[in-house]
């Protein structure tokens, strides 16, 4: 495979802790071990310096990371954590733009520096993921260039979207045509789960492909319980990442703990369940009021995540809204850190993938009771030996192989 110049433009980035940011920080990583030049387009609200792999970063501006932005607040809360509560729900503005806000806000700013990119460097291929959706107005301007444009869709767009109704019919019709405008106009479309992918091929009979999202080997750590602060005689029940921004509930888990806590013998190992990163107010007090059945250690240093992941009796997924294509990004996460993991949700994309790996097992989202009996079955049967195996398809390496080959495609 010959070496090629690759254009990644992605909103997020290293070092921002959102899981959008660990996407491009692992193709970039990845790609460039494999022997191709990645230059990153990015924005300023993500930070600054270097990102791993790069052979250059282009950090422009954004009015989010300005004080134009009335929910700044809410987005370091997301971002940083640090003891905020964030805000549930998203910005009534963000229904008046199509397709949203970045739009205005960041678009502006991307996509005269990627024009001057092209005229100065002529990358070979460029990728655009989103959310946000209108990052993929650089592809556009770059294909009629005649540059290769992959178009990688980390959320569905028309299909179980995330993004607010819109309340004028025009404004759907906006919407459509533009998904539309991408996904037929891409030279290759790319999701991270299939429900996503099988939505794009029968709604616009283009031939997408799945590249999950996935974890970075060299990021594999282990800890003892001891070692990050949890008890060994107790059984640990771990979340990491946010809940409500997604509309997922831990209160069906809490009650699960409840029920077995009550019909489990007085002898046997005591159970609780850790929560990590930010926090609605609502989720605080929900927490704080369990009875010692839970509690919240605040939002970590990423490795201390990690750590804790690996030292969890049973790792905990939640999914929200009954979404088919729901897989988060700490799922890889837990993938990688090779304990038990119980899907709440046992008909989203996570749950099959969990499955198709013996990693655990997946439980309907709001059924206390078939938690309990899913965690049970988790804590009494010996984990998969082979699941270590089969969770390397997950890793970024191999996922930046399966993008690398459509580069090549394209580009050649």
């Amino acid at each position: 495979m010959r070496s090629r110049s690759i254009l990644l433009v992605a909103q997020l980035s290293p070092p921002a802790g959102m899981s959008a940011a660990r996407r491009t920080a692992g193709l970039t990583k990845y790609l460039a071990r494999l022997g191709h030049e990645v230059t990153v387009l990015t924005s300023q609200t993500s930070g600054d310096g270097d990102i791993a792999g790069a052979a250059r970063v282009l950090r422009t501006p954004d009015l989010m990371a300005t004080r134009l932005n009335w929910r700044r607040r809410h987005y370091e809360a997301l971002n940083e954590g640090k003891g905020k509560a964030y805000a549930d729900g998203a910005s009534r503005v963000a229904s008046i733009v199509v397709p949203d806000l970045a739009l205005v806000g960041w678009i502006p700013f991307a996509l005269p520096a990627a024009l001057r990119h092209a005229r100065r460097h002529r990358p070979d291929c460029v990728i655009t993921t989103s959310p946000p959706e209108s990052a993929h107005l650089v592809g556009m301007a770059l294909k009629r260039q005649g540059i290769p444009w992959i178009a990688d869709l980390r959320d569905g767009w028309g299909y179980e979207t995330t993004h607010p109704d819109w309340p004028l019919s025009l404004q759907h019709r906006l919407d459509r045509a533009l998904e539309s405008a991408t996904v037929r106009g891409a030279d290759q479309v790319t999701t991270v789960t299939e429900p996503i992918t099988d939505d794009i091929r029968a709604r616009y009979g283009v031939a997408a492909d799945t590249v999950p999202n996935g974890f970075d080997p060299d990021e594999r750590v282990r800890a003892r319980p001891d070692q990050i602060g949890l008890d060994p005689s107790t059984h640990t029940v771990v979340h990491t990442g946010r809940m409500a921004v997604a509309s997922r509930d831990p209160r069906p888990l809490i009650e699960a703990l409840r029920l077995l806590t009550e019909r489990r013998p007085a002898d046997d190992a005591p159970i609780e369940a850790v929560f990590a990163g930010p926090l609605t107010e609502e989720e605080s007090g929900l927490i704080e009021s369990s009875r010692g059945m839970a509690r919240a250690v605040g939002t970590l240093e990423r490795e201390d995540t990690l750590r804790l992941q690996s030292a969890a009796g049973t790792l905990v997924l939640l999914t929200g809204r009954g979404r088919r294509s729901e897989a988060t990004a700490k799922l890889y996460e837990y993938l990688a850190a090779g304990r038990p993991i119980l899907v709440l949700g046992d008909e989203s994309a996570a749950a099959e993938i969990v499955r198709a790996t013996g990693s655990g097992e997946a439980v309907p989202a709001n059924d206390p009771t078939a938690i309990a009996a899913g965690l049970e079955r988790l804590m009494a049967a010996p984990r998969d030996s082979d699941a270590n195996g089969r969770v390397e398809r997950y890793s970024y390496e191999t996922i930046a192989g399966q993008m690398a080959a459509h580069v090549e495609r394209l580009a050649a």
